[in-house]
């Protein structure tokens, strides 16, 4: 959720391009977190220093650990420490932008630091209260009387959309009060007792077809199998499933989670897929994902 967060941050800021975090978000799988990134992330070193060892390391035939105890910068059981955590290191979109030049050592370092003074979701473990709180802010929720049912939904979604599509993706915002064109919609309704709403998935033909193909397609199926019957190619029938599928996943989790924690009963009714459709947003939002292969867009309204 990290990178999802702190993604945001940077093209809020401006101090990335959409261009360039996309290229990094498409690298971030082949990258190795290295040492210095993750002692600067854990305020062991500041970026001066982990330049100075980079420097040092083209002089001796050293690790970057062993270089940074023997200039005094880190302890050995710190090297220890990070190298531990260095497979699961939640700042590897970092990572990507240092090695693709898009941020220096130190660049990384004053938007991590800036980052972390505003944010309230920024560790490796989940917590549910200050991920609350960033999404609150990062859409406009504050005031919002349905506040509360949207974080709830928009927390279970990202984990969703992480778990079962994949973490490429950044929390693009939110639109409100507008009429919302889309050119492929599935969507689906949530009714309780006092409550009725509205939920949809919408995006273009390429990011309907590379969601319904991540969430339906094990990650061991053959391609061979794919083009023997022609999966994926366009927006039919079977790539409408797929998507209303993940909807229903994720609404049925909702559910779950409603029932569970909050005694409220919901209902969900079979998926509707529609092209061409618009969508008015007079009681609800919009959110979304931008994700490598484009946009996804999740609409929920209160009815």
């Amino acid at each position: 959720m990290f990178t999802q967060l702190f993604g945001h941050f940077l093209l809020n800021k401006n101090i990335i391009s959409a261009e360039q975090l996309k290229a990094a978000l498409e690298e971030k799988n082949n990258i190795r977190v290295r040492i210095g990134a993750m002692a600067i992330d854990a305020g062991y070193m500041t970026a001066e220093q982990v330049d100075a060892v980079h420097e040092e390391q083209k002089r001796v035939d050293k690790r970057i650990g062993d270089i940074a105890v023997d200039m005094g910068y880190l302890t050995k059981a710190q090297v220890e420490e990070l190298l531990s955590r260095q497979k699961t290191a939640n700042i590897v979109l970092g990572q990507a932008l240092i090695d693709l030049g898009y941020l220096t050592n130190k660049q990384f370092e004053d938007a991590l630091a800036e980052y972390k003074a505003a944010a309230s979701f920024n560790g490796e473990e989940p917590n549910d209260e200050a991920l609350a709180k960033d999404l609150i802010s990062i859409f406009d929720l504050e005031n919002d009387a349905d506040k509360d049912f949207y974080v709830d939904y928009i927390m279970l979604l990202t984990k969703n959309a992480i778990r079962f599509i994949g973490d490429d993706f950044v929390l693009a915002g939110s639109i409100k009060n507008t009429d919302l064109p889309c050119s492929h919609l599935c969507s689906q309704e949530l009714s309780g007792a006092d409550n009725k709403f509205y939920t949809a998935i919408a995006g273009d033909d390429k990011a309907f077809i590379s969601l319904a193909s991540r969430y339906a397609i094990d990650s061991g199926e053959e391609d061979e199998s794919i083009e023997e019957f022609g999966l994926f190619e366009q927006v039919d029938e079977f790539v409408e499933a797929c998507v209303g599928e993940f909807l229903n996943l994720q609404n049925g989790l909702f559910a779950v989670n409603m029932s569970n924690k909050k005694n409220l009963e919901l209902d969900l009714t079979p998926q509707i897929a529609e092209t061409d459709k618009r969508v008015l947003l007079d009681n609800g939002l919009a959110v979304t994902l931008e994700y490598t292969f484009g946009k996804i867009t999740f609409i929920i309204c209160r009815k």
